[in-house]
Parts: structure tokens; C-alpha cells; sequence
């Protein structure tokens, strides 16, 4: 299992277009076959800041993630829009555990 958060700082008068480009590419991610999980967070206080957490079956799957075309395209997009380049980190599932993250997928 591959888990990474994402932290992403966005200058605050481009907040409404980074949401009008993020919306497509997590409709477009959710649709890999190798993801998880996904979900993007806004900052309840600071309606710039962002973190996207990402969970992949494998290495492999992330890494087709970073090659697709509309990862690549969502990077171009927001590129000008951010404050601070991304930090993304890798995490370890603890709870639930990994299986139990799999075995959801399966029902």
C-alpha cells in the first residue's frame, strides 16, 4: 500500500480557479484502477491552504498516477496558482490496517 498527503498552499485570489481545475482531476483519479482512497481537504481557517490525501494498492499504481495524463495536466494548471511548491509526503497505514483497506475494495 502506497499513502501520501499532500500539502498544498494556493495564492488566495486563485482558491476559486484551483477548485474549478482539481474538481476534474479527482473525478479523472478516482477512475485509476489502482487507486484506494482519495479525498481533498480545505483549511477550515484558511480557505488557501489544502491537503490531499492518496492511497494506492502499490508503488506501481502511484507511479502510474504521477505519468497519467491528467495528473500532468492538473500540475500544469495549478502551477501559476500556487503560493509555495507541493509537499507530499508518504505515510504507513496503522489503522485501519492495510488488508482491512483492501478488503473494503472488494465489497
Amino acid at each position: 500500500m502506497n499513502t501520501w498527503l499532500t500539502s498544498i498552499h494556493i495564492k488566495p485570489e486563485h482558491v476559486d480557479e484551483f477548485m474549478a481545475v482539481t474538481t476534474p482531476f479527482a473525478g479523472e483519479s478516482l477512475r485509476e484502477s489502482g487507486l484506494v482512497s482519495f479525498a481533498l481537504l480545505q483549511q477550515v481557517h484558511d480557505s488557501a491552504r489544502f491537503s490531499m490525501f492518496d492511497v494506492y494498492h502499490d508503488d506501481a499504481a502511484y507511479e502510474e498516477h504521477l505519468k497519467s495524463a491528467h495528473y500532468l495536466a492538473w500540475m500544469n494548471s495549478i502551477s501559476s496558482l500556487l503560493a509555495e511548491p507541493l509537499s507530499s509526503l508518504p505515510y504507513t497505514p496503522i489503522f485501519p490496517p492495510p488488508e482491512d483497506w483492501e478488503r473494503h475494495l472488494e465489497t
